[in-house]
């Protein structure tokens, strides 16, 4: 398995692979808007060595407040591959300067150890730092 940004030529059969093999019409959609808006900061893939697509990051550009850059994160289904598709997100989104990532709560999102900053938070929030690896 490789874990890459995304590259141009990916496009075409990322939209296929959001619509075609998870069913999800509405996210290729969104993804394809933020797209043509300029607001994808980073979006990652995993794939075989083939080449197909076996997972997906999108991180989106979201509000900000009190000068703290957070971003929305948006990811595939594919729980065997959420944490390694984080950990790239994660270090690359701190060498770019980034400071938080905000998610939607999930179990993998509580096993990255991602949480909610007060108890009704509809979002769950991690502080990003440098790779110790």
């Amino acid at each position: 398995m490789l874990i890459r940004s995304e590259a141009p030529a990916d496009l075409v059969r990322l939209d296929r692979w959001w619509r075609d093999v998870l069913a999800s019409p509405h996210q290729a959609d969104q993804l394809h808007q933020w797209r043509e808006a300029g607001g994808i900061s980073l979006s990652v893939l995993a794939t075989d060595d083939m080449g197909e697509i076996l997972g997906h990051i999108a991180v989106i550009d979201a509000e900000t407040e009190n000068n703290t850059q957070e971003i929305a994160l948006w990811h595939s289904p594919d729980a065997n591959l959420v944490m390694p598709l984080l950990e790239e997100a994660e270090s690359i989104l701190f060498e770019l300067g980034y400071t938080e990532l905000k998610i939607t709560p999930s179990e993998q999102a509580e096993r990255a150890e991602f949480a909610p900053l007060q108890s009704n938070d509809t979002w769950w929030h991690k502080r990003l730092a440098a790779a110790t690896v």
